[in-house]
């Protein structure tokens, strides 16, 4: 495993992209919604809903990390729905991606358009990387 700090973000790309697909292919995903998934030695514990409210949240993560029963290894964090871009309101999947051994994590996403009714939101372009965040989650 990388000491701290030495993991470069771009290695996350490809696992972060694969995320991205992973949650909209999601049964139950919806609009306006936040979820969290954990890894454990590389396997997923699958999509958890998270809250609107931050401080609910920091507190559902922390807590899921903390009582995990191996050391975490990822943890992605997504919001789906309408956020700001340019200026307009857009659908989008907007998500974060945390690695062990990585002082920084990956900002990612995709614009998204509607699917058909009861269908889940669909990739509307490329996997967007929109920079990197201080990890201060794993």
């Amino acid at each position: 495993m990388p000491s701290k700090g030495s993991g470069k973000i771009g290695e996350l790309t490809n696992d972060a992209e694969s995320s991205l697909t992973d949650l909209l292919n999601l049964k139950e995903l919806k609009l306006e919604s936040r979820y969290m998934r954990l890894s454990v030695d590389g396997i997923s514990t699958g999509w958890e809903s998270l809250a609107g409210d931050p401080a609910e949240n920091d507190r559902k993560i922390k807590g899921s990390v903390a009582l995990s029963e191996k050391p975490v290894s990822d943890l992605v964090l997504a919001f789906v729905g309408e956020v700001n871009w340019r200026s307009k309101r857009q659908l989008m999947a907007r998500m974060q991606y945390f690695r062990v051994g990585y002082e920084s994590g990956l900002v990612f996403g995709s614009h998204l358009r509607k699917g058909l009714v009861g269908s889940n939101p669909q990739r509307h372009g490329g996997f967007l990387v929109f920079g990197a965040c201080q990890n201060l989650w794993v």
